[in-house]
């Protein structure tokens, strides 16, 4: 079975790209078609690799208005659904999402098959 759900992860720590491959790429219906360490580079490779969903780090290096970042990538893919993710309390990362206009966001510190659900619902709330 092909994969239907082609998700970009936007992170600094290569440990945190590689573990989110790992957990979404478990199951048949996800598959990761870009890993990114900088919001320039996520700009770039959205553009190219029609992602249905970006797991969008909050603090990126490159990035000192996350704002900006997120209207950059609704310009270049307005149909990716963009998932918030970080380590902030969720009351302030829920803040965040919203004053953003992000889909949604999650912690990093969700079990495995809490992203892979997260990841689905989005994809099924844009879909």
């Amino acid at each position: 079975m092909s994969a239907s759900i082609r998700v970009a992860v936007c992170d600094d720590a290569r440990a945190v790209k590689f573990f989110f491959r790992q957990v979404l790429e478990e199951d048949s219906d996800i598959e990761v078609v870009s890993t990114t360490s900088t919001g320039a580079e996520a700009v770039h490779a959205l553009a190219g690799c029609d992602a249905d969903v970006l797991l969008l780090d909050l603090v990126l290096p490159d990035v000192p208005e996350p704002a900006d970042l997120v209207r950059r990538i609704r310009a270049c893919a307005p149909a990716t659904a963009i998932l918030l993710m970080s380590n902030l309390p969720p009351t302030a990362l829920e803040k965040e999402s919203e004053r953003l206009g992000t889909d949604g966001w999650m912690s990093k510190a969700h079990k495995p098959e809490q992203l892979r659900n997260a990841v689905r619902a989005i994809f099924a709330s844009k879909a």
